[in-house]
C-alpha cells in the first residue's frame, strides 16, 4: 500500500468522501469493462450512493476514449495504462476485476474486497472459489448484477464490505515474492 486513503484520493484527483470502486480491465483493457462501468454507475446513482468509479482501461485506447466521452451520472475517472496501481488500489474501497492472480494478490495486500467478473478457463478458474470461499469477495459475470452488488456493498452492506476488507488484508502476503526467492535459494543451497 502506497499511503493513506484520503491523501491518495486528493493526490489522484478523486473525491475524498465518496466510496470508490476500482474497475480494472488488465493491461489490455479486456472483457466487458465498459458495460460493467456503465451498469455500475447507473445503479449506484439510481440508489443514491455517495460513490465514484475509477476505470483502468490499460492499453485499450478505444475503450478509454469511449468511456471518457460517456455522460456519467456520478464521478467516474477513466485512466489508460497506469504505473501506480498500488496507489489506485489503496485509494479504493473495492476492486472489480476478472480473476487474474496478480490483481487478486495486489487486492489482498491492499485489503480490498474483490468482485470477480469473469475468468480464463483453466488458469484462472480456481481463483474464483479462492476469493468467494475465503470471504474476501464475490463472483458475478452479469454487468447489471455487478452494479447491484456494488450498490449493496456501498449501502446497507457496508459492514460486510469492511469485514471482507479485513479478511483480505489478513490474507495478503506483501513479501511473498521475497519468500519464494528465499525458498528457491534454500533448495539450491541443499
Amino acid at each position: 500500500p502506497a499511503g493513506e486513503k484520503a491523501a491518495l484520493r486528493r493526490a489522484l484527483g478523486l473525491e475524498e468522501d465518496r466510496l470508490t470502486a476500482l474497475l480494472v480491465g488488465g493491461g489490455e483493457g479486456m472483457g466487458p469493462v465498459g458495460a460493467i462501468a456503465r451498469a455500475a454507475a447507473d445503479r449506484l446513482a439510481q440508489d443514491g450512493r455517495a460513490a465514484q468509479l475509477v476505470v483502468i482501461c490499460g492499453r485499450n485506447q478505444k475503450l478509454r476514449a469511449e468511456l471518457a466521452a460517456h455522460p456519467w451520472p456520478l464521478p467516474v475517472r477513466v485512466e489508460g495504462f497506469v504505473q501506480n496501481m498500488p496507489e489506485w488500489m489503496t485509494a479504493s474501497d473495492c476492486v472489480v476485476t476478472k480473476a487474474g492472480p496478480g490483481t487478486i494478490a495486489e487486492g489482498l495486500v491492499c485489503g480490498l474486497p474483490i468482485l470477480l467478473t469473469g475468468f480464463i478457463p483453466g488458469q484462472e478458474e480456481g481463483n474464483v472459489p479462492f476469493v468467494t470461499e475465503n470471504g474476501v469477495g464475490a463472483f458475478c459475470a452479469e454487468p447489471r448484477e455487478i452494479g447491484g452488488i456494488l450498490s449493496r456493498w456501498f449501502g446497507p452492506e457496508q459492514d460486510a464490505l469492511a469485514a471482507m476488507g479485513a479478511k483480505a488484508k489478513a490474507m495478503g502476503h506483501p513479501q511473498a515474492t521475497f519468500d519464494i526467492v528465499e525458498e528457491i535459494a534454500a533448495l539450491l543451497g541443499s
